[in-house]
């Protein structure tokens, strides 16, 4: 937490950072949360998984008054899945603050969007189309918006949200900070930060370019949420590796790894920056020395590693940047050795995956986690080798004389399966774990649509420019139907 307590947070915040696990701010953060403070507009180009969620997130929580109903800051993403993703991040980081962070895309009811807002909210992250339609409905309120952030808004140009950007800037309060994020700075999103920003600073990180170490094979694999312990379980089993390390976001994810994989019986130590020198010595003596199979670790902690004997390096999580993923990785292969890096990829971090390979020149193979009947063919074979290699051996001892005295009265090849489990011991119980399909590169969206009917496209509607409105809405009146003429009544 030394890291953070530069920034002078608030102690809420300063604990929910601490029990998130978060070291030390990434270098978007430790640029981009200072100006926030400060209240400048800023403009930031760096790749997805920089860790700009809470480079944003964190003034946010700072900031935001929950006694304000209203929301006092307002996000635009592109996709639905980011939507979510940001506002789960920023509702952890304000777990002791008491504020609420809706997340508001299409495809969700509206009613349960429209209840959150009339119960009070203090930050909404919003894709555009539907945040559009609520203000067109009259749902929301954007006159009390101190904070706006524009993430991922190339993503957004690509998407085709370009103008419905425009028309809810347009919506907000003049008087306003603004934040723009985005990977690429083409020339439309250039012209919108000249428009729409006030002399704002500016934050640009430099990716590594073909930092990869050649001795190294590096592969992903796509894991359903929810999956990742088992899927991990599944690749040391079949690696087998002489010592993995495994890397962790956080130091209570470290904690947690390492607890549960010790419980399915791999021997696993800990490695995270809350460890005394005293104990982390003991660590890496006891890694050294064969005593481990598997080290999960921080970036932190794992900064200066160096054991010959790591075989395999696991991302468990993506790293924030492609420097850091190179870090990683480059703990094994050491001296001209093999290894191998694995990637555990969630759905929602394939966008982030893609950037690091771009920003690193890295190729980076799809594999697939092995399947329970996989699994059972590999224990078969492994039990196989064990009896063959016994076999040869001769040091079965004076249990010859017992299998034929029960062979007597029991089947021999059932004696022989008996055996066989009581060696073997108590197997653990496998769930087939669901593939994730491949997803091909999503189509930019069309600006316009053809008319149907004589009404216009689903994009020609989104193309919104809201303007004053004073007074009550006029009714609208529907038309008639069977069952009589249906007036809307506005909107309290």
């Amino acid at each position: 937490m030394d890291g953070f307590a530069e920034f002078g947070l608030r102690r809420e915040l300063a604990r929910a950072l601490a029990e998130m696990g978060y070291e030390e701010p990434s270098p978007v953060q430790r640029q981009a949360i200072p100006l926030l403070l400060e209240g400048r507009d800023l403009i930031a180009q760096a790749m997805t998984g920089t860790g700009k969620t809470a480079a944003f997130g964190i003034p946010i929580v700072q900031r935001a008054d929950p006694r304000q109903r209203d929301p006092q800051a307002l996000i635009l993403a592109p996709t639905r899945e980011l939507a979510i993703q940001v506002a789960g991040e920023i509702t952890r980081l304000a777990r002791f603050r008491d504020l609420c962070i809706l997340p508001v895309y299409g495809g969700q009811p509206y009613e349960r969007q429209l209840r959150a807002l009339r119960q009070g909210v203090q930050a909404v992250v919003a894709t555009p189309g539907r945040l559009l339609d609520l203000i067109q409905r009259g749902a929301v309120r954007l006159d009390h918006v101190e904070f706006l952030v524009l993430d991922e808004a190339d993503e957004m140009l690509n998407m085709g949200f370009l103008e419905d950007v425009e028309a809810i800037l347009q919506a907000v309060p003049a008087e306003r900070q603004t934040a723009l994020f985005s990977a690429t700075m083409p020339a439309p999103i250039a012209r919108l930060a000249q428009r729409y920003l006030r002399d704002p600073a500016r934050v640009t990180l430099s990716q590594p370019r073909a930092l990869t170490v050649p001795a190294i094979e590096q592969f992903y694999y796509q894991v359903p949420r929810g999956h990742k312990v088992e899927a991990l379980a599944r690749l040391l089993d079949t690696k087998a590796p002489t010592l993995a390390l495994v890397f962790c976001a956080t130091k209570r994810m470290v904690d947690e790894l390492a607890e549960e994989l010790r419980a399915r019986g791999y021997r696993t130590e800990a490695l995270h920056g809350d460890m005394s020198q005293a104990t982390r010595e003991k660590v890496l003596r006891a890694a050294r020395a064969g005593k481990v199979e598997v080290l999960v670790a921080t970036d932190v902690a794992a900064r200066g590693l160096d054991i010959e004997q790591i075989s395999h390096v696991v991302n468990f999580d993506l790293p924030y940047d492609a420097e850091v993923y190179v870090h990683r990785i480059g703990r094994t292969g050491r001296a001209g050795r093999a290894g191998e890096a694995l990637t555990l990829l969630g759905p929602w971090e394939r966008n982030q995956l893609r950037a690091i390979e771009a920003a690193t020149g890295a190729r980076i193979q799809r594999a697939e986690v092995p399947t329970v009947a996989e699994m059972e063919a590999r224990e078969r074979e492994m039990v196989e080798e064990r009896l063959l290699k016994t076999l040869q051996g001769g040091t079965w001892g004076g249990y010859r004389e017992l299998l034929a005295e029960l062979a007597e009265e029991h089947d021999p090849l059932d004696l022989a399966a008996a055996a066989l489990a009581l060696a073997v011991g108590p197997r653990r119980e496998l769930v087939e774990i669901p593939r994730v399909a491949e997803q091909p590169p999503r189509a930019p969206r069309r600006l316009r649509e053809p008319a149907r009917n004589g009404r216009p496209g689903t994009r020609e509607r989104a193309r919104y420019r809201p303007e004053p409105r004073p007074g009550p809405r006029p009714r609208r009146a529907r038309p008639q139907g069977a069952g009589g003429p249906r007036v809307r009544r506005p909107r309290p």
